[in-house]
């Protein structure tokens, strides 16, 4: 039997993804485009202490081992890496809009799309299935269980109590204590703190300017992608929502 060891566990999710891709054919090409671009911006921006588990649909869920140097500190590493996910996400997003000339309901939306972060702390351990080396554990459950909640907005920090209690908060915004009931899971603690929407320390992200280059570049690229999906008749499946 595979032996728990002591994790941080961590999913950043895509809000309004399911309803995102809702679209008709044209603007559901379009639509997955973007979340492919936007993911590979966030697969991008992880880093150490995190590594990444799987990509699922909307979100990556990510893991930090417990290798000797403490959780607080690891922890500490680990809110670095959420705070640059939302800054890497909203200039992605950004950058997104101002290069499409597209008029779909697809790249008209593209600012509507959020990220959240459910953070939990436990332990995990690792089984073969196949080729593949998958995670396994009750604390695996409880993080992705997180994502299931009652908080009213789509673009937030929620960490379980234990997590809350280890991290010390996040960079200073205030805590909101939730009490949430989890399928399978039951009541559990659980803080949660909302960013500001213009990102950490009140910047702004820089709104690129692009010029006819790098537009013709994306119509190309959404125009591929629209052509590949009629041409195999499938498309990627929803996730998180």
């Amino acid at each position: 039997m595979a032996r728990n060891r002591g994790a941080i566990l961590l999913i950043a999710d895509i809000s309004g993804f399911t309803r995102f891709l809702k679209q008709p054919a044209v603007s559901a090409a379009h639509a997955r485009e973007i979340v492919v671009r936007l993911l590979n911006a966030l697969v991008a921006e992880a880093r150490p202490p995190l590594r990444l588990a799987e990509i699922e649909g909307d979100a990556l869920f990510l893991y930090a081992l417990d290798e000797g140097k403490g959780l607080p500190a690891t922890l500490e590493e680990v809110k670095g890496v959420m705070r640059d996910l939302f800054i890497t996400f909203l200039r992605e997003r950004v950058g997104l809009h101002d290069v499409t000339t597209c008029a779909c309901s697809a790249c008209g939306q593209v600012e509507q799309l959020r990220l959240k972060q459910v953070l939990h702390t436990g332990e995990m351990a690792f089984e073969q299935i196949g080729p593949f080396e998958k995670p396994f554990g009750y604390d695996v459950i409880v993080v992705h269980r997180m994502l299931k909640n009652t908080v009213p907005v789509p673009e937030y920090v929620m960490m379980s109590a234990d997590a809350h209690r280890e991290s010390g908060g996040f960079f200073g915004l205030p805590a909101e204590k939730r009490r949430e009931d989890f399928e399978g899971v039951g009541p559990l603690d659980t803080v949660v703190f909302y960013p500001p929407g213009a990102g950490f320390g009140g910047e702004s992200p820089a709104r690129p300017r692009p010029g006819i280059g790098r537009k013709a570049a994306w119509r190309a690229r959404i125009t591929a992608r629209f052509i590949r999906d009629l041409l195999r008749g499938t498309g990627m499946g929803t996730g998180h929502g």
